[in-house]
Order: C-alpha cells, then structure tokens, then sequence
C-alpha cells in the first residue's frame, strides 16, 4: 500500500487579530492504554425504599426483587424472624457509569491495541489525519515514512478521525473530557501475514529488537478563528534543530520520545481457550487468568507456543485446574502416604542396596530428631536433607520405578500415619522443615512458607528470592513476600501471576529455554523438576502440557486462515 502523504511543517505561527484570543491548537500527540473505572453518576444519589413484607419472604428475596445487594436491606425490628406486615427498608444505590483513562505509554509489542490521543484547543468537530511514521533508522518502513497499522479491522496508513467525536459516541460519565481530543484504536500490525513476518523478521535482525515510531499529525480547520486566506493552526510539536527546526506538526520525533515497539508475544489466551484445557477451571477465574497472562507474558518472555503450553501446563496442575492459589494441608492419610512416603524413598541406613521412608516420622512408633541435621548448610544435599533421620529400625521397602511397591490399602495393614499430622498444618512443618531454609517443626516456617501463587511457590529460599527480584524490578510498588503481602499471592491474581512468571523467568533460570524443547514426555520432566522440585502430579502435567500445546496450535492455525 503506497504512502499517504501528509502535510507537514504547516505554517503554524500565523498572528490573529489580536482581538481573537481562541487560537487553535494541537498541544500533545502520543500513544495511550485505556482504562475504565465504574463510578456513580452524579446527581443519581441512593433512594431508601420501605417495603412492606409479604408471607414467603426473605432478605434475599426482596433483595432479588429490587436488584440490590444483601447488605443494602434493612430490618427495622429486632425480632429473630422477618415478619409478615413488617418494614424493611431497601436501599437503591445511584446509577452507576465508567469513567475512561488513558495513560501515556513509551512502549507497546507489535499486534497490541493502542490508543493515539491528539490533545487539541479550539477544534472540536475538525477532521484529524495522522501517520505513524518510521523514526531514527528503517525497519517496518523506510525512514520517516508512514507504516501499515489496523484500525475497525481495515489495514490503513492515514488514519482518519475528528475531534471529540469520542466524546459524543462513547458511553461514559466524563465525556467533557475529552471534547478536544481526537481519540482512535490501533493495532499496531498490519492485516496481512506476510507483512506481519517481514515486521518480526526485521526486528530481529535489529538492534535492541525494537522499532522507533513517532507521530505526524495534521488537523484541517474549516473554521479559522483568524480572517486569513489559509486556515492556520498552531501546532505544539517538535521543534528540532538545525534543517528540522520547522517540523511541528511532528510528535515523539526525538532521542528518548520515541514509542517503540517490540516484537509480540504470540497468540492472545482467551478465557474461552483456557475452557478447553482446564474443564473444571471456573469461568470468571479463566477470564481473570488469562487477562492477567497477556499482559506479563512479553515481559516475562512466554512468547511463543511452547512456553506457554509448559507454563499453563504447570500452572494448571499446581491450581487443580486455576481454582487453588494455596495449597490445602487438609492430607487424609492416605494422600500423606502416596505423596510424602511412597514417592519420597531414600537410601536404607543399614542395608545395602535397599530402601525406606525419608519421611518416618510420619508413622506411629516411629520418632525421628525434629531437629535439622545441618545447621549451616552449604551443598545442594544439605540443603534439601530435612530433619535427622535417626528413627530406630527404619522400614525396608521394595522400590518399584520410582515408588515404593505397596500401595496404601497394603501398607495400612501394618502401619497408620500419626493423627498429629492429618489435616495439619504440622505435616509442612516436617516435610518443609529444615529444607529450602526453612528452620525445623518449631519454627513454623514449613506452614509459613507453603504453597501459594500459580507454581505454588514453597519455601523461605523462594519466597525470598521472589520478595528481592520484585523489589528489584519494581521499585515503587514494593511488596512484603516475606510477610503481610504473602496474602495477596493467595488472593490476587494479578500479584499471584506476575510473581509466578518472576519466579519462572528470573528465579528458575532457564525454564523458558526447557520449555523450548517441545511437548515431549522428557521435555515436561525437566520443566516439572524446574517448577515443582521433583516429579509430583507428573501425568497431569503431561496431559495439561499437551492439551494446552493442542489448543494454542489450533487458535494459531485460525488465526492465520
């Protein structure tokens, strides 16, 4: 699609009468996110209701009947029932609305959704045309020309809008807002595939990976405040130096103003997507995720199909399909055994070539040390040893693949697991003790620094590791990991997934090239020994892994038809 020229370096300076004070203006051009908040609409304040109670009625009820909440129904007696005939006062809230933002963005990836924001005085209805052009060097285009984007899904290089019409057809609270603002969607791509690669090709072979753009806009007044022959408007762009001191109508055109953009990050997840992979996941929590996922996975490099198959592949096991941010102490005895006894064997003290229970205190009648074995550990053994292992005539077990070969119908006939560590947070506090510096059973620190987030996050090591990277890379917004803000890796799915993608890209350094290695069974082995220490939930993870890899090909495949 050739270039659309236009006008640039307008005459700009233009003097009014001066008598005419309403000069027109392009003050500022740059690229925007949206957000919208719900707020109440002013002037709709709350209104009480009394309602008179009929026979069958509850709070619920009436709550139902005049689309409120719970809370906002009222008795008005103290009586332990609702009665017949009583008052009960109901309280409707204001109309409720959104108000928009938009935030000025330096940065954004290629086939992301951005807003170009023209801020003008005095030209409400004017029609405004912008390019985004190529700056410092060629890459998606030559040098100062203009590049291919999507606006309403039609590949354009002059964008076409008028100022405030925003405004007018948006349905928002603050529309006054943006009255003098020409406001239009982008997506920073063009429509066509081969166009599309040719962008990534380029921006790999470039430094920095990184294309520098900047804006030319140009608004055509038919309604000049000045009695010229030209229509003139002032514009508040660049100014340069030097053969480019004329430019104005030029925005984000210098060193360190530039937008760039950086190569995108695959496929959009979907919320419909993640349906298919985890049937059992809850639909408001897969929308959660997989908005949560798209925005921190370019800057934690899950880019492409197979990293985000490994990634959703672990995270949904580790969650029982996305539902579970902790994990749940509640172990009957028989989930002790098969995951802390039967998969976790060592080496029999006293007899070669044969094995027992690392574990041991975890069955009656026998009592290990509860103290940890090395107290300043440094070799890798050391540190994952746990606590003394001193229990008198260990039990010899058969090891059968990697597990004991009784399961828990045959080892309960001789053994039981101590009441003391069913459905108790003091089996963490063995099994975690002394381990990932974690102190031992007193400390707490097992049940302290359990499982939370997408990967679960175990251990005092980690959760510190984690608590100084974010604190690295995000300086003001400081959070406590190793103490009030544990809370929010159980609850909040935006701390949770951008904490578990910290872990995953920083902390475990080198998953994201494992996950490179495909979807096969010792491909997901090495990535699930990265993530979960060991081999636990192994088929599950497979299946996951595979499914997700089965899905995420599919939309790519879609999407390219």
């Amino acid at each position: 699609m050739p270039s659309v020229q236009l006008i640039e370096d307008p005459k700009v300076r233009a003097a009014c009468s001066p008598l005419d004070t309403l000069q027109q203006e392009v003050t500022k051009a740059y690229f925007a996110l949206r957000e919208d908040k719900e707020v109440m609409v002013e002037g709709s304040g709350s209104t009480v209701i009394d309602h008179k109670t009929t026979s069958g009625q509850t709070l619920s009820k009436i709550a139902a009947q005049y689309g409120v909440e719970l809370k906002d129904v009222k008795r008005t007696k103290s009586t332990k029932y609702l009665q017949i005939g009583e008052i009960v006062k109901v309280t409707k809230p204001g109309k409720k609305g959104k108000e928009a933002k938009f935030t000025k963005i330096k940065e954004a990836t290629t086939n992301s959704e951005v807003y170009i924001i023209v801020e003008t005085k005095h030209l409400q209805d004017e029609k405004a045309l912008i390019n985004i052009k190529q700056g410092k060097e060629d890459l998606f285009e030559k040098k100062n020309s203009a590049i291919t984007v999507q606006v309403d899904d039609k590949e354009v290089v002059k964008i076409e809008t008028v100022v405030g019409a925003f405004s007018k057809e948006e349905d928002i609270t603050n529309k006054k807002d943006f009255e003098d603002w020409a406001i239009v969607k982008v997506k920073l791509a063009p429509k066509d595939e081969e166009k599309q690669k040719k962008w990534s090709e380029n921006l790999e072979k470039t430094e920095g990976k990184k294309a520098s753009l900047y804006l030319l806009v140009d608004v055509h007044s038919e309604h000049s405040m000045c009695d010229f022959e030209s229509k003139y408007v002032d514009y508040k762009g660049y100014v340069g130096e030097g053969d480019d001191s004329k430019i104005r109508n030029h925005f984000l055109n210098e060193k360190d103003a530039w937008f760039e953009v950086k190569k995108g990050c695959g496929i959009e997840l979907t919320a419909e997507m993640l349906g298919k992979i985890f049937p059992q996941s809850k639909e408001d929590r897969r929308k959660e995720v997989a908005d949560a996922i798209n925005k921190y996975k370019c800057e934690f490099e899950i880019n492409n199909l197979d990293r985000m198959a490994h990634f959703l592949g672990q995270i949904g096991t580790e969650t029982a399909q996305l539902n579970a941010l902790y994990e749940s102490y509640k172990y009957s005895a028989k989930t002790i055994y098969n995951i802390f006894l039967r998969k976790v064997l060592i080496s029999h003290p006293t007899k070669s070539g044969k094995y027992t229970f690392k574990y041991h205190d975890l069955i009656e009648g026998y009592n290990a040390t509860l103290e940890c074995e090395y107290s300043n550990p440094t070799t890798k053994t050391q540190k994952n040893y746990g606590h003394k292992r001193d229990v008198e005539n260990p039990i010899e077990v058969t090891k059968v693949g990697d597990k004991a070969s009784w399961d828990y119908t045959e080892f309960s006939k001789t053994y039981s697991i101590k009441s003391e560590y069913i459905k108790s947070k003091k089996l963490f506090d063995y099994v975690y003790g002394c381990r990932m510096d974690n102190g031992d059973r007193s400390t707490s620190d097992g049940s302290d620094y359990f499982g939370v987030g997408f990967i679960h996050l175990t251990g005092k090591s980690k959760y510190k590791a984690l608590d100084e990277k974010w604190k690295e890379l995000y300086p003001n917004d400081k959070k406590d990991f190793m103490g009030d803000d544990i809370s929010l890796l159980k609850t909040d799915v935006d701390v949770a997934m951008k904490a578990s993608m910290i872990i995953w890209h920083h902390v475990q350094n080198g998953t994201n090239n494992k996950a490179d290695k495909g979807n096969s069974d010792a491909a997901i082995t090495s990535v699930t020994k990265d993530v979960n220490g060991g081999t636990n939930g192994l088929p599950e993870r497979k299946k996951f892994t595979k499914k997700a890899y089965e899905i995420l090909e599919e939309a790519k495949k879609n999407k390219a038809s």
